[in-house]
């Protein structure tokens, strides 16, 4: 005969089982592959971040993390293909620090949107409801100060006080005039690369100027794509507190339908990084920073891009941003730094 206690421990044990099976229906296993910086999948050695999800429940739980496995990004989805967006989204800097918090719901931005500059102040203090401005917005200058504020704003006043910078007629209009780029290759020519990028100013007045070949091909080349974009028409001008201001853009042209050699996200940056550092010695810091940015949004693991770009913030005086590069530079590459950086810095 069997005792009632023996039945009670094995219906017991029989239930744990049960429980634990439909734990694991609603919990999968830790999925972890590479992305690109779009999120489109990649392979390990040319992956710019490292992603793990998982399913919990009716959501999909993401972590990015940067290739030192640093946190990157953090979020949910409601889909499996990662499409609907759910909840607080947190972003990082390679310092740890959070560069920005997103709400959003349905895929959309609802809630409260703050963005900081990389010392940790906050940059941005927004609010959305259901994609449209909203509420009370403040702007910080990098000192922490108030740049502007708006009670309540509304989709009207914050196209009149902001907006970035366009191609008057839209993306459409600007592909129909590159394409008229007009390259006359010698037969049987194939260029190096299949394409090539473009920096250029967009000036208070939309004009263009200052423009800089990233990936050079032949001087021809060079030469036809400068005077090309030197002709465009008249740009829409960034906006901020009302005020028209210039700012620096990137344009990749197409060259040719096939190359000698694939243009990897590393080659891109190691030219923007290359380009950067001769603004930096002609002391066109500005110009520095967006450069050298471009190289490390292309290629975050090089300790040279963060340890230049740390230079460039302290010859403009800002040396809070500089030791925030410098200590990035420092993790990726412990012997970077000089012995009177790290005192500066207050680095080990």
């Amino acid at each position: 005969m069997y005792s009632n206690k023996g039945i009670s421990i094995q219906r017991l044990s029989i239930i744990s089982i049960v429980v634990l099976f439909t734990l694991n229906i609603h919990s999968q296993k830790l999925k972890t592959y590479y992305i690109k910086f779009n999120g489109e999948k990649s392979s390990k050695l040319n992956g710019q971040y490292k992603r793990t999800i998982q399913n919990k429940g009716d959501v999909w739980v993401v972590n990015d993390y940067y290739l030192n496995d640093s946190l990157f990004r953090t979020g949910k989805y409601l889909d499996k293909k990662l499409t609907l967006k759910t909840g607080v989204f947190n972003n990082y800097y390679h310092n740890g620090k959070l560069s920005s918090t997103v709400a959003y719901k349905d895929n959309t931005k609802h809630g409260d949107q703050i963005n900081y500059w990389i010392t940790g102040k906050v940059s941005e203090s927004t609010s959305f409801e259901m994609g449209e401005v909203t509420g009370k917005w403040i702007w910080y200058n990098q000192d922490g100060s108030i740049l502007n504020e708006i009670e309540n704003i509304t989709p009207k006043i914050h196209s009149e006080q902001y907006g970035r910078s366009a191609y008057v007629g839209g993306q459409k209009k600007l592909a129909e005039y590159i394409k008229k780029l007009n390259f006359h290759f010698p037969k049987g020519y194939i260029a190096l690369y299949n394409k090539t990028f473009a920096t250029f100013q967009i000036d208070e007045e939309g004009k263009i100027n200052d423009i800089d070949i990233i990936i050079h091909g032949t001087k021809e080349m060079d030469s036809v794509i400068i005077e090309h974009l030197s002709n465009m028409p008249k740009w829409n001008a960034s906006k901020i507190g009302g005020n028209y201001v210039a700012n620096y853009a990137i344009l990749p042209l197409s060259i040719s339908k096939q190359g000698k050699k694939v243009l990897t996200d590393k080659i891109i940056g190691e030219a923007f990084f290359k380009s950067g550092t001769e603004d930096y010695k002609e002391e066109n810091y500005e110009k520095a920073n967006f450069k050298i940015s471009q190289a490390i949004r292309r290629n975050h693991m090089e300790a040279k891009y963060y340890f230049l770009l740390g230079h460039s913030y302290f010859k403009q005086e800002k040396k809070d941003f500089a030791c925030e590069y410098w200590t990035i530079a420092h993790n990726l590459d412990k012997s970077i730094l000089t012995k009177e950086i790290k005192e500066f810095c207050n680095l080990e």
